[in-house]
């Protein structure tokens, strides 16, 4: 079975999520997202489990001057049946602040609607510093 045109939607899907945050266009990023989608945000300290909670959480990042951009990085598709990973880094930048750089990873979960493909689980968290992470395990 060719999956390459599966794989193509889904890298399409998560090319949409960084262009939505890219613009800091609330309502785009928030119609990627299935009802009942998770999200571990990379700055939340809770589980988000609503849509007004992910709304909320993007409302927070997009107010922040001057507001992020995203760069997606090295991102691996896998598919099964109607459900698909894609999982990768991205940088998070500040127009300004060229040496200001978050490196990241994620994960999203999506799952095939008649919509397309929605976000339903979504985990993203900063890149540890391996050196910091040896030297506390090493105390």
């Amino acid at each position: 079975m060719d999956t390459a045109p599966e794989e193509a939607s889904v890298r399409a899907a998560t090319q949409a999520w960084i262009d939505a945050f890219n613009r800091a266009d609330l309502r785009a990023i928030g119609a990627l997202y299935d009802p009942r989608a998770v999200l571990w945000g990379t700055t939340s300290p809770q589980l988000i489990r609503t849509p007004e909670g992910i709304a909320a959480y993007f409302a927070a990042v997009f107010a922040l001057q001057p507001t992020p951009r995203m760069a997606l990085g090295e991102a691996v598709v896998r598919q099964w049946g109607d459900v698909a990973l894609s999982t990768g880094g991205y940088v998070l930048t500040w127009p300004d602040t060229p040496a200001r750089r978050v490196p990241a990873r994620f994960s999203f979960v999506y799952h095939r609607s008649a919509a397309g493909w929605r976000i339903v689980d979504h985990h993203s968290s900063a890149m540890p510093d391996p050196q910091a992470v040896l030297a506390a395990a090493t105390r």
